[in-house]
């Protein structure tokens, strides 16, 4: 039985994935950088150490990552703060059903936990979670499962007894190496044959969730 949910941030709660790839894309011709959208699929997901990494082997060592980070952050931000956090259908219903039934949530993401939690009191949804785990609270990014792991364990349960959301096929790879139970919310990239199989569910929004939770009970 899910004891527990674990949510992913960008592209599954919010509708940023989008902002990002146009701020990846505006820094690239901005900066003169060779930023593509092969190159932002590839650090979806991942840590800023894991981007830069990824960065380096794709372009070469003079590829100015945090340069072209930089102005990605601050073409998401204002777009944020000028329109709002773009909150995805069916995440409050969600939250408020969670809490209904007693299933504590904890939020998992890449992002920084200052960005993370201003985007969470910004949609007016921060009081839901019990437990945050951040990209600069982890060593190693998804694919790696360690995020998941601290955040089931935040919330004092078995990785095994937590629902993990996740709309990145990193992601889905993060949350079964954790032992975890995931489940896809397609976003900008739709899941591979392969990818389903890891996948306890694939719905079109989080507000089918509550009635996938209730049929496992």
């Amino acid at each position: 039985m899910i004891r527990g949910v674990l949510f992913d941030m960008d592209g599954l709660m919010f509708d940023t994935e989008r902002l990002g790839l146009e701020g990846w894309l505006e820094a690239g011709r901005q900066l003169g950088l060779p930023i593509t959208e092969d190159f932002v699929l590839q650090i979806r997901g991942r840590n800023k150490a894991d981007s830069r990494q990824v960065s380096q082997q794709m372009f070469g060592p003079g590829f100015d990552y945090d340069a072209a980070k930089a102005f990605r952050d601050r073409y998401a931000d204002e777009a944020i703060h000028t329109r709002g956090v773009p909150v995805k259908p069916g995440l409050v219903s969600l939250l408020q059903a969670l809490q209904e039934r007693g299933i504590p949530a904890a939020l998992a993401t890449s992002t920084a936990r200052e960005k993370a939690l201003e985007y969470l009191r910004l949609a007016g949804v921060e009081g839901y979670f019990s437990a945050a785990v951040c990209g600069d609270e982890v060593t190693r990014s998804k694919p790696d499962p360690e995020i998941f792991c601290k955040a089931a364990a935040k919330l004092g349960l078995a990785p095994a007894d937590c629902l993990v959301l996740e709309d990145s096929p990193y992601g889905i790879q993060a949350a079964a190496a954790a032992g975890c139970v995931p489940m896809m919310i397609p976003d900008m990239t739709p899941p591979q044959k392969s990818l389903r199989g890891l996948c306890a569910a694939v719905l079109p929004s989080l507000a089918d969730v509550p009635a996938w939770l209730d049929e496992q009970r």
